[in-house]
């Protein structure tokens, strides 16, 4: 057996395992990120870069675009409340929700595609790693470079209650809402009155408090009326959707046989250069077995041998470490705070199991407007595109990492030329950015981008 074809045999062994830990997991009612398949291609449009795809390849191809309809989240009866995602949209920009002035937005900043444009996140301190887009966060099956979180509304506590992120409190968040009109009147919108158990008082039954100072007989109310706040952040974040990229426009071109070769619009929306990294990507390179389907992701864990932070081996667990967090978490989707704990989403909780091999995975990213996020990678150590297909291409400075390691990378051998044609296509996945609506601070001051960085 050629080396080709043994490295392709072991992709497909691996495809098979994923699939079937999946069924044992999630109820089978959750889809797969590459179920999505559209109308089929007409072979005879293809330009000469792709004329050589076989089927199985021009099928990959299919299934890039479009995006499907976007999924209800059954845990979030409010992910769709348009009073919701207006509360949300406000306290994603507001710097008050923070002692040290940071907001969602510090991190997240609509100009860098809802990135910060640094290698680790930082906000009071700096984080371990770094900050991913928001940008079509409501189609991930998991949140986070770990997938500690299971939706998009349970993810939000995190930061405002991280010290070295907002170094805020869930009382600080709930005194922002209730004291100020404008924000308290969106809550009001969305929810009804604000609880009046957590009225403005002497003594303030928001204060702040240690742990050990907890008002017991509120906390539930807190906990409940916190939860309310963070599906409203989550309704903002479900708006936040990529738009349509020259990809898309290529193969709807493909596809319904309009566009012309020279056409914007039609099959010039890709150059050739971006056309042979499409052939490399769907073919020889691999990079399809891991991302795939219309958001170019499976979802899934991989471990890929980069360095950990002491220059040698890996040194983050990170699923292993997230697994026992996410389910103990009361904010998941089998927890008590779900709208609907019954949920094919719950069943996958719950049916999650710890390994070794987890010890080092981080989540796949999508790659739809990849080419606007960079650094790149879980902490930030590839500045360009380039750098990181360079790596790919040639795995200079992976660690070995034994039985944890990703059995399927090989180097590419793309050359100097194969990568700047696949860092070609990935541009290609970079939609159009809005200026205004949801895309920008709603109180139409300048955003706060990191004030608070280096502050204790």
């Amino acid at each position: 057996m050629s080396r080709s074809s043994e490295r392709w045999r072991r992709l497909a062994l691996r495809a098979l395992h994923h699939a079937c830990a999946l069924l044992v997991a999630v109820a089978p009612s959750v889809a797969s990120p590459d179920s999505f398949a559209g109308d089929e291609i007409d072979r005879k449009r293809l330009p000469p870069e792709l004329a050589a795809l076989d089927d199985d390849e021009l099928g990959r191809l299919a299934r890039m675009s479009p995006l499907p309809p976007l999924a209800e989240d059954r845990s979030n009866r409010f992910a769709g409340n348009a009073d919701a995602a207006e509360l949300g949209h406000l306290l994603f920009f507001e710097s008050r929700i923070s002692p040290k002035g940071v907001s969602c937005a510090t991190c997240h900043q609509p100009e860098r595609y809802f990135t910060d444009g640094k290698a680790l996140a930082e906000g009071v301190g700096v984080a371990r790693r770094n900050a991913p887009t928001v940008v079509d966060s409501a189609r991930r099956r998991w949140i986070g470079w770990d997938g500690k979180f299971d939706s998009v509304w349970s993810q939000a506590l995190a930061p405002i209650e991280h010290p070295d992120e907002m170094g805020s409190s869930r009382e600080r968040l709930l005194r922002t809402v209730r004291d100020d009109a404008p924000l308290r009147s969106a809550f009001e919108r969305a929810f009804g009155a604000f609880p009046a158990a957590l009225a403005a008082a002497t003594p303030d039954p928001l204060a702040d408090r240690s742990a050990s100072e907890s008002d017991a007989p509120r906390q539930p109310v807190v906990n409940e009326t916190t939860v309310l706040v963070l599906k409203a952040l989550a309704a903002y974040q479900r708006k936040l959707a990529s738009g349509p990229t020259p990809l898309d426009r290529f193969i709807a071109a493909l596809k319904d046989g309009g566009g012309a070769v020279g056409e914007a619009d039609g099959l010039g929306a890709l150059s050739p250069a971006a056309r042979r990294g499409l052939a490399t990507f769907v073919g020889r390179g691999g990079c399809y077995q891991c991302h795939r389907g219309s958001s170019f992701t499976d979802e899934e864990f991989h471990a890929l041998g980069l360095a950990g932070a002491n220059g040698r081996v890996p040194d983050d667990p990170a699923r292993l470490a997230a697994l026992d967090f996410l389910q103990a978490n009361p904010m998941n989707s089998a927890g008590s705070f779900s709208d609907e704990r019954d949920s094919p989403k719950a069943a996958m909780v719950r049916g999650l199991r710890r390994s070794g091999e987890l010890f080092g995975q981080f989540r796949t990213p999508a790659l739809r407007g990849v080419a606007l996020t960079p650094p790149f990678m879980h902490d930030g150590r590839f500045a360009s595109l380039d750098d990181v297909v360079r790596f790919y291409d040639t795995l200079e400075g992976a660690s070995p990492v034994g039985h944890h390691g990703e059995m399927l990378l090989e180097p590419l051998g793309l050359g100097e030329e194969g990568r700047a044609d696949l860092v070609a296509f990935l541009r290609a996945l970079s939609p159009d950015l809005p200026d205004s609506g949801i895309w920008v601070n709603p109180s139409g001051t300048p955003m706060r981008t990191g004030q608070g960085g280096n502050e204790r």
